[in-house]
């Protein structure tokens, strides 16, 4: 049997352990449901239509937790090949940018999630009568765990650990 592999991680490992748990469990939820759907309506029963919503609101959260995941194991867009050609002075000051502009766009997020939810939290979903605020949550957990990230990034930044090359 051959050894999974994982990217390397920029992130704490705890938090990816954490997210790819969540995420998992998640993803489940939105396969199970789904296919729960297909199955009444391919035998004509009624009084399951919840499933569309609960595999709709748990698609959400499992696409905001891949992103933040695929964020912090490095696997999202990035000009590598052009960083690689940088001498390293450079390549540490391209991460420090990096990390800034996450952390500005992930305040950005915070702040536009947080009216969305003031605006419209408590309005019920169409079928099961949830507060909207289960699926717009998504959002602002996502904008939060990325400024934090971005946040730790920073600090490592400027405090790594000892022995341990940025």
């Amino acid at each position: 049997m051959t050894a999974v592999h994982y990217a390397a991680t920029n992130g704490p490992a705890w938090l990816t352990r954490l997210l790819m748990w969540a995420g998992g469990a998640l993803f489940m939820v939105t396969l199970l449901s789904t296919l729960l759907g297909i199955i009444a309506r391919y035998f004509g029963w009624s009084g399951l239509e919840w499933t569309f919503e609960t595999a709709e609101i748990s698609f959400i959260w499992v696409t905001f937790l891949g992103a933040v995941l695929a964020e912090i194991r490095g696997e999202n867009v990035r000009f590598l090949s052009l960083v690689a050609l940088c001498p390293p002075a450079v390549r540490r000051g391209l991460q420090l940018l990096s990390s800034l502009v996450l952390l500005g766009i992930s305040l950005w997020l915070l702040a536009s999630g947080l009216k969305i939810v003031q605006t419209s939290a408590w309005v019920p979903t169409p079928v099961l009568r949830l507060p909207n605020g289960v699926i717009t949550l998504s959002l602002v957990s996502f904008a939060a765990m990325l400024m934090w990230l971005a946040a730790w990034r920073i600090r490592r930044f400027f405090y790594p650990r000892s022995g341990e090359a940025l």
